[in-house]
């Protein structure tokens, strides 16, 4: 169980609330830090800090203001620094910098974090505390309820982790049904063969998509082989410190009908409902845009199964199972890219992201689990 204590100290008392049930899961419910009987109009500093899977040091640091009551909460106190963007529980945990300076990726080896967190007045430390957090339960498993054939750009290997310890059994497309609901997710480019399984399959649930699009990029081979949009890689240059931002190619690439029509795929054939959820400020492609396609595609076939397609303003592409897990510290906002030797911009800014994976895990857990009617409306 996670450390749940509080400190007396001589100014107040500060208390770090963890949920009671899934509190040590990375997935589960975000700490939220409190103080009371503290000085009205005091400026409490918090810091977050952890060290990654390779001994580099991640932190955050935002103030916030005592109330007249005495009060302050990481959930329902404005912070008045540049790291949390306002409030949002999941800040402390989502703002965290890499100390050993830009364009590093939070290595995430391992299935546990340490955290530690501490208030400040000035330079006195009032209160400190320290969290563990976990993947999962891997040595009492769930009882599986739902089956999910998972399509993801990235590693699945803490996805696949994180789901399990929320009663979701990982499957292949080809793997004979056992019964139990199964559901179709995808994110990112993988978001393609995503949506060419389910055309091809029988008697899925839904389909969830996160930052993806109803366009083929690459070849794929379902049986037979797909024609796919070509992109004009020449069009790439890279910015400050070798960042690439690949929006406007793909954007490009899709300007040309007749290119677009060579990667369109037929997504009013999919036989049951299909939710997406994309950044507005996705720069690794035009999420929002393609996800929008799918949407209105869907639409005017007269399709007769549910869609819904949720746009985040100020959000960028990592939103899916893997790169988007909720409270991982992954908020640097480029990742390394490991056939260029580039980064990539993936946009979107730090506080909008870490509530935007949050709403987002929690939905698809909804919709995994039936719990999915406000979506509808």
């Amino acid at each position: 169980m996670a450390d749940s204590s509080s400190h007396l100290v001589s100014t107040g008392r500060i208390e770090l609330i963890v949920d009671s049930e899934h509190g040590d899961l990375w997935s589960g419910p975000v700490p939220i830090v409190r103080g009371s009987e503290l000085t009205p109009l005091q400026e409490i500093r918090l810091e977050v800090s952890c060290k990654d899977g390779k001994d580099r040091l991640w932190k955050s640091s935002n103030c916030y203001l005592v109330s007249a009551e005495g009060t302050f909460g990481t959930d329902q106190t404005a912070s008045v620094g540049d790291d949390y963007y306002g409030i949002s529980p999941e800040a402390p945990l989502n703002s965290m910098h890499c100390m050993e300076g830009p364009g590093h990726d939070f290595s995430r080896d391992g299935h546990s974090l340490e955290y530690t967190f501490a208030c400040y007045d000035g330079n006195q430390e009032l209160w400190s505390a320290r969290l563990a957090r976990h993947l999962g339960r891997p040595q009492t498993p769930p009882q599986s309820w739902v089956e999910v054939v998972l399509f993801d750009d990235e590693d699945q290997k803490e996805a696949t982790v994180a789901l399990s310890a929320h009663g979701v059994k990982i499957v292949q497309a080809d793997q004979p049904p056992s019964g139990l609901p199964r559901f179709i997710v995808g994110s990112g480019r993988a978001s393609a063969r995503a949506l060419e399984v389910a055309i091809r399959s029988q008697g899925i649930r839904a389909v969830i998509l996160f930052s993806g699009g109803g366009l083929r990029f690459n070849p794929l081979s379902l049986g037979e082989e797909l024609d796919y949009i070509t992109l004009d890689h020449s069009s790439l240059a890279p910015k400050a410190e070798g960042v690439l931002v690949t929006r406007k190619m793909y954007a490009e690439a899709v300007a040309d009908k007749a290119n677009r029509d060579r990667g369109r795929i037929e997504v009013e054939k999919i036989d049951c409902p299909l939710y997406l959820f994309s950044g507005a400020d996705d720069q690794i492609w035009p999420a929002s845009a393609f996800s929008e396609l799918v949407a209105q595609r869907r639409k005017m076939a007269n399709c007769p199964h549910l869609t819904v397609h949720r746009t985040f303003e100020g959000v960028g592409h990592d939103l899916g199972p893997s790169l988007g897990l909720p409270t991982l510290p992954t908020t640097e906002r480029t990742v390394s890219h490991p056939e260029t030797g580039f980064r990539l911009l993936l946009g979107g800014k730090m506080g909008r992201q870490g509530r935007a994976r949050r709403e987002c895990w929690e939905t698809m857990m909804d919709i995994l689990s039936g719990r999915h009617d406000a979506l509808e409306v």
